[in-house]
């Protein structure tokens, strides 16, 4: 920050003229005094003149050190004077036989321009001092302006920075909403679906159970159209949960083989692909603790993915152990293939690959697949080749256990179930679930239904029933609400179990009590019901 006079100034030069003048003027009072002294020894004083001489050489030369000397008015005339008059007293000395009181004479005219040198020095020397403060004062304002430009820009990038990190949170908040917008849309949208359709499965159960005279063409395809809407819906909710994070995983103890089996034979029955030859390859009958319905979801909508994307041909399905803590999930097929540029793409949702054939679904399997494979920590990979086929590839980190360790029975059978004179009350606030779920439970079992969660609660305070199922969100109470305050109350049915259904949710929200999500179907509820009386 300081300029090259102010750092002379301060910190002096290799050749301080200061100082050499300061030697200078030493030297010549030495050299009066042994002029003036009674040791005439000519010899010594000649000496003494050659140091004397070498001095003013040195603070006459102009040089970095003595620039600043010379600035000042008079100086180069005094050290010139100075430096002949020295001169003239060393010629004369060098005379033969010089006379001391002459040499005594010459040097004292030396004397006057010695105090005017000393003083010029002083002047010099306050004057680079007064420029050396005055150079500090200029840089120290050129230095504060600077740090008040500075302090002014970071204020202002700080404005600049808070303004964007406000517009971004409200952009934030407002995506925020709108996310929360549409998964309830989705969620409400699925609620009213699922409700119509409960009466659409329950109707066409009955007209099954009937043996209506329509054909059987019909029905199967009822079934069907169902079922897909049944599995859109279920698309929908799960999707929404993926987006939300909301993925909840049961670890429990299950057969592999059999959840596989299971799996894969409900996919090949809603296929009407009957070119398409759906193989089981390598299943270890194994044990394992895990989430048998995340898995069974994992496996189905790889299978009905292959199933849409495969013309003809076959789908083999693997699922085996590498070890004793690694679940690998294989389902390859020989369908059309997806372009390599396609490949990372596909997980994301509502994603086709466009070959120009229409494929039935919303787009979203994969994209499930994908959230609930990262959800289990799992991995995913794929490999395919157009107009060959593609390989599906999924490790799940699991644990081996054994039969005994199973939390539920893994097989449940319908045949030879004997419960056929229990009493169910069936509770749901729309009316034409309660009747659909009552036309199909009637002539089984003994049924009665009410919309209205404050009439089931009078009925279950004064007549003894088998078993309630009863829907979780509904209006004043909720079947949660219901089931505490009939657990925790006085009356018939303390001890009587709970069935709950939902359009919304997946998971109970108490412990030990089955939880259904609609369309509910009779088969759905037998193994509930058997399931509660095996444990019994």
């Amino acid at each position: 920050m300081l300029s090259d006079k102010s750092f002379y100034a301060i910190s002096g030069t290799q050749e301080n003229y200061a100082w050499a003048i300061a030697k200078f003027s030493i030297q010549l009072s030495e050299f009066y005094s042994l002029v003036k002294s009674e040791d005439k020894d000519m010899d010594k004083i000649r000496l003494k003149l050659d140091i004397l001489y070498s001095r003013i050489h040195v603070i006459r030369a102009r040089s970095e050190s003595t620039e600043p000397l010379y600035n000042q008015e008079g100086y180069k005339q005094i050290i010139d004077s100075i430096y002949y008059k020295i001169k003239a007293v060393d010629s004369y000395i060098n005379t033969p036989n010089p006379n001391i009181e002459k040499v005594i004479e010459l040097v004292n005219k030396i004397e006057p321009d010695s105090k005017s040198l000393n003083n010029i020095a002083d002047h010099a020397e306050v004057n680079q001092r007064t420029k050396a403060l005055e150079d500090f004062k200029e840089k120290r304002q050129s230095l504060i302006i600077l740090l008040a430009i500075v302090t002014v820009l970071i204020f202002a990038m700080f404005i600049i920075v808070a303004f964007q990190l406000y517009k971004t949170n409200k952009l934030l908040e407002a995506e925020k909403a709108a996310f929360n917008n549409k998964n309830a849309f989705l969620g409400a949208l699925g609620h009213e679906l699922k409700t119509s359709l409960q009466a659409i499965t329950s109707s066409i159960e009955i007209i099954s159970l009937k043996n209506s005279e329509l054909d059987s063409k019909h029905i199967e395809r009822l079934e069907n159209a169902a079922k897909r809407m049944e599995n859109q819906m279920k698309d929908l909710a799960e999707f929404a949960k993926v987006d939300n994070g909301n993925i909840v995983v049961n670890n429990i103890s299950f057969n592999l083989a059999k959840l596989i089996k299971d799996t894969v034979s409900e996919c090949e029955s809603i296929s009407n692909k009957h070119s398409i030859d759906i193989r089981i390859g390598n299943i270890s009958d194994s044990h394992i603790i895990s989430d048998p319905f995340r898995i069974a979801q994992i496996t189905e909508n790889l299978v009905t993915n292959a199933i849409k994307y495969t013309d003809k041909g076959h789908i083999t399905i693997n699922a085996f152990l590498e070890g004793d803590r690694t679940l690998v999930i294989e389902v390859e097929d020989t369908g059309r293939g997806i372009p390599k540029d396609k490949l990372k793409s596909i997980f994301l949702p509502f994603i086709r690959v466009a070959d120009g054939v229409k494929v039935p679904g919303f787009g979203m399997g994969l994209a499930i697949v994908m959230g609930v494979v990262k959800t289990m920590n799992g991995r995913i990979s794929v490999k395919s080749e157009l107009g060959l086929g593609s390989l599906f590839r999924i490790t799940l980190p699991v644990k081996k256990s054994t039969k005994e360790e199973l939390a539920i029975s893994d097989v449940i059978r319908n045949e030879g179930f004997t419960a056929n004179d229990l009493s169910i009350l069936i509770i749901d606030d729309d009316e034409l679930v309660c009747e659909s779920l009552a036309s199909i439970l009637q002539g089984i079992f003994q049924v009665e239904y009410t919309s209205s969660p404050e009439r089931a609660l009078e009925k279950l305070r004064r007549k003894p029933y088998d078993l309630v199922l009863s829907d979780l969100q509904m209006p004043i109470m909720n079947g949660d609400e219901l089931y505490m305050a009939v657990k925790t109350g006085s009356g018939p049915n303390t001890q009587t179990p709970f069935i709950f259904i939902s359009a919304y949710s997946s998971e109970s929200p108490v412990d030990g009590v089955e939880l259904l999500t609609k369309p509910v179907r009779l088969n759905d509820i037998r193994k509930s019901i058997e399931k509660i009386y095996s444990d019994k």
